[in-house]
């Protein structure tokens, strides 16, 4: 009985997100809390332009046959956004990623991007490197390109660990805005001293909402968030349950 229960409570759930999910994509667009590491990131594309340099992207080292794939996905939303922006801006977006079954996407995302705006004979392919397939080696590349190249933002969103330090120091020698969303605790702890806005754990999964303002991914996380917390009541159901039943 306990169990029946439960299964009732969540599959209730799943037909509330679904529900949610279809209204959503009719109705009025969903409102989302203010998160601070993304509020004024898009706007610090249309300064780089300004000061006549370009954006960097860092990927990680993660890919999509592996445990860092949603990591991995999260950060090509930020590439969905920040690459329309600056291509509007004028501005050619540098992209790294240190594994190469990313590559592809991240050069689909930013030849797209292009293409809507019209500007299809701009697209470099180049544009989008792969640096090395280990985390330390691609790390230090893309920390070679921060410090060598005219870059004037600094951008890392994916699969991290505390190898990401080398590329947020050569952007804080260079006194670089910098932004990074990362899930993984030690790419946290790496980053804390050395980056003005910081995104971290799920926060990373909701890049794509606050980058893009998309409806679907702004109805995406909020059914994220009821699903939740439907789950949570589930498993305090069960304790309950389980205590009274005891």
């Amino acid at each position: 009985m306990h169990i029946e229960a439960i299964l009732l409570l969540t599959l209730s759930g799943l037909v509330l997100v679904a529900l949610l999910i279809l209204r959503g994509r009719r109705g009025p667009r969903p409102t989302i809390r203010p998160l601070p590491a993304f509020q004024d990131l898009r706007d610090e594309t249309g300064r780089t332009a300004e000061r006549g340099g370009t954006i960097h992207i860092a990927l990680g080292s993660g890919g999509l046959n592996g445990e860092d794939a949603v990591s991995s996905l999260a950060g090509l939303q930020m590439v969905e956004a920040l690459a329309g922006d600056a291509i509007s801006c004028s501005v050619q977006p540098i992209i790294t990623v240190g594994d190469p079954t990313l590559l592809p996407l991240a050069q689909d995302v930013l030849r797209r991007a292009y293409e809507r705006r019209g500007l299809t004979e701009r697209y470099n392919s180049d544009q989008v490197r792969f640096v090395a397939p280990s985390p330390v080696a691609y790390a230090a590349g893309a920390a070679n390109v921060v410090a060598a190249e005219d870059v004037t933002t600094n951008v890392m969103a994916g699969a991290f660990g505390a190898e990401v330090s080398l590329i947020a120091d050569a952007g804080a020698r260079r006194t670089l805005p910098q932004l990074a969303a990362v899930a993984a605790p030690c790419a946290i702890g790496a980053l804390y001293p050395t980056t003005d806005h910081l995104a971290v754990g799920e926060e990373l999964y909701a890049a794509g909402a606050y980058t893009t303002g998309e409806r679907h991914y702004l109805v995406s996380l909020v059914a994220q968030d009821v699903l939740r917390v439907v789950l949570v009541l589930a498993i305090l159901g069960a304790a309950v349950l389980a205590l009274v039943g005891g």
